[in-house]
């Protein structure tokens, strides 16, 4: 079969509107473009006749070994069939955008019976409802607050229904919850919450203030004059925080989106501002890919079709901070075919959107600058991780792990270790030292439960993220155990590990096989050097431990308590000079009246028949 050349594939192009598709030479889709004319369009990228042709040709070109095109009846189908292509192959030489993971989300957990709001930095397909990306974590917990005070939404994490009714906490006698662990309120009772917390989240305040304002026009009809005014202060407050969310938008009509896009070579980052009805109602930013060092308006050109034409919601306008797209009428054009609305691109020149886009533009570069940050810090990153990420299937790149170890001596002295390893190296100043507490015996299960526990509650409280993945020295069994562990703390897509001794086996939960890999392979030895250094950390400080214990037995003095054995302890480290120690030295470490307890005992101690045979 003969093998037809490129300038073949030139002669047949059509001059009609359409989509070129460009492959390279193992069929892969490597870049997608419209046209108006698709002959004259694909051939000025072979004569550098056009300066994108031409800065295209000496990237891309080499690697062309087909094209192929789809014709469409207009420019504007053309339009549309390039971004839902660009979409679904994400060609290399395309710009690519990727939705930032950074913003926080609030999530509705509506697949329980008693519903949640938690905040989380991912999107899960889990069937609850997400909310966001919101500008900070600071407008969450205002709007948690605010689901707690006029929404009764529980803050707990307590597993409901309870079988048999707890005992109401404070959230309940203040008026925050409506205690259904106590069984104090139905579930349909609740799910009356719900719906409103969820009118709130998707923007419908008017909506919310309608029902509570007839809410409250009924309860004073029937002389419920105590269910009125709670609806009123509900309403008032709901204006206040209304109020609050309005940024310097003095038109209450405005239906804006303000996009910014810095560029720095082959990397640059977009930010969208939405406005809704006057309000500040969000922003979106998204990293962007730009292989063939396209301009920020045509990066600009590019993303609105990929972005707009996916979206359910268009608004009236969008500003911009780059130049007019070239076909900026034909892209209005398609989005309000898209919205049915009319939609324009503009480009403010003063007033009120000209600071709009300023605050946009000033928010892309920040994140432009963290963005090269980041992507320097992969420099530093020790390739291991990433050999670690490929043999493991890791969604994530585990640029952050830890590893736990019990250590006891014959179930005494039970101690547990934290090592933290970040981009593949030691972070000493992340490793924990644990005490076990409430487990006494040989119960590695209990002091695993204990330390997670203490751990991920600490790592919530500070607001620090949970690690890439979890590892653990120990086989099938020492695995499920720990991933039960992590489902009761609702931790359940931490990924997880386990590191078996004796063949090196890499174990998974769940029905996922376990893998054995080569020795020499630096995955399999950096899970080796975070499992003994693990195994290091633990077995120092349990020596460490019981040689304190062993060293302080020359105080178990009856009538001296711990607090005192610290203060003696913090001075004496030898059994003699604390027996010989003077009075007033006594006085000045433990004072007056404790000094004279204390001295009477030791003079007890001294008068004692094995004194002498010690």
């Amino acid at each position: 079969m003969k093998t037809i050349t490129i300038e073949e594939r030139l002669s047949q192009l059509p001059v009609k509107p359409g989509v070129y598709i460009m492959k390279n030479a193992h069929d892969e889709i490597i870049y997608i473009g419209k046209a108006k004319i698709l002959r004259n369009r694909v051939r000025s990228y072979f004569d550098g006749r056009e300066k994108i042709g031409h800065r295209a040709a000496n990237l891309m070109l080499p690697h062309i070994q087909d094209i192929e095109w789809i014709i469409t009846e207009t420019e504007a189908e053309a339009l549309i069939l390039e971004a839902t292509l660009i979409r679904k192959h994400t060609p290399v030489y395309n710009v690519r955008q990727k939705d930032d993971k950074h913003f926080p989300y609030l999530v509705l957990t509506i697949r329980e019976a008693f519903p949640r709001l938690i905040l989380t930095r991912s999107i899960r397909p889990d069937g609850n409802l997400y909310f966001g990306p919101f500008l900070n974590s600071r407008a969450i917990h205002q709007l948690v607050d605010i689901a707690a005070r006029l929404f009764h939404i529980r803050e707990c994490h307590l597993r409901l229904p309870a079988k048999e009714p707890l005992r109401p906490c404070l959230n309940y006698h203040i008026g925050r919850c409506s205690a259904p662990c106590a069984h104090l309120c139905t579930e349909e009772e609740y799910r009356k919450g719900v719906h409103e917390v969820t009118l709130l989240l998707e923007g419908k305040r008017n909506d919310l203030i309608a029902e509570w304002e007839h809410e409250m026009d009924e309860a004073s009809q029937k002389l419920d004059f105590e269910t009125a005014s709670k609806k009123r202060d509900a309403i008032l407050a709901l204006k206040a925080l209304h109020s609050r969310q309005k940024a310097d938008a003095s038109d209450a009509s405005l239906t804006l989106d303000v996009i910014s896009v810095k560029r720095n070579k082959k990397v640059a980052t977009a930010v969208i501002l939405e406005y809704r009805a006057g309000v500040f109602f969000g922003r979106r930013h998204f990293n962007l890919e730009c292989n063939l060092e396209q301009s920020e308006s045509e990066i600009l050109q590019e993303m609105i079709g990929s972005w707009y034409f996916d979206s359910e919601v268009i608004p009236k306008e969008i500003a911009i901070d780059t130049d007019l797209p070239e076909d900026h009428t034909l892209l209005e054009e398609a989005l309000s075919a898209q919205a049915n609305h009319k939609v324009s691109i503009i480009k403010p020149q003063r007033g009120e959107k000209l600071g709009f886009l300023k605050l946009a533009g000033a928010n892309a570069e920040m994140l432009l600058v963290e963005m090269m940050a980041s992507a320097q810090k992969y420099d530093d990153v020790e390739q291991s991780v990433f050999t670690l990420q490929k043999e493991l299937q890791l969604k994530n790149t585990p640029f952050r792990m830890e590893c736990i170890d019990i250590s006891h001596l014959a179930g005494t002295h039970t101690v547990a270790s934290l090592v933290s390893f970040k981009n593949g190296k030691p972070d000493k100043s992340n490793y924990r030292k644990f005490k076990i507490k409430n487990v006494s015996g040989v119960d590695d299960f209990g002091s695993m439960r204990e330390v997670l526990t203490r751990r991920i509650e600490r790592l919530h409280q500070e607001n620090l993220p949970m690690p890439d993945l979890f590892v653990i020295d120990g086989g099938k069994g020492q695995v499920e155990a720990t991933a039960s562990i992590l489902r009761e703390l609702n931790e359940a897509d931490i990924p997880l590990i386990g590191l078996a001794k004796r063949l090196e086996e890499i174990v998974f939960p769940g029905n996922t096989p376990s893998i054995i890999l080569r020795r020499q392979n630096p995955a399999l030895q950096l899970l080796q050097k975070i499992r003994d250094e693990a195994h290091r950390f633990a077995i120092t400080y349990q020596r460490s431990k019981r040689n304190l214990d062993l060293q302080v037995e020359w105080l178990a003095i009856p009538g001296i308590g711990p607090s005192t054995k610290k203060k003696i302890l913090s001075k004496y480290r030898q059994r003699e000079a604390f027996l010989n120690a003077p009075k007033k030295d006594l006085e000045i470490l433990l004072g007056k009246k404790r000094s004279d307890s204390v001295f009477e005992k030791i003079s007890e101690y001294k008068t004692k028949p094995h004194s002498k045979k010690e």
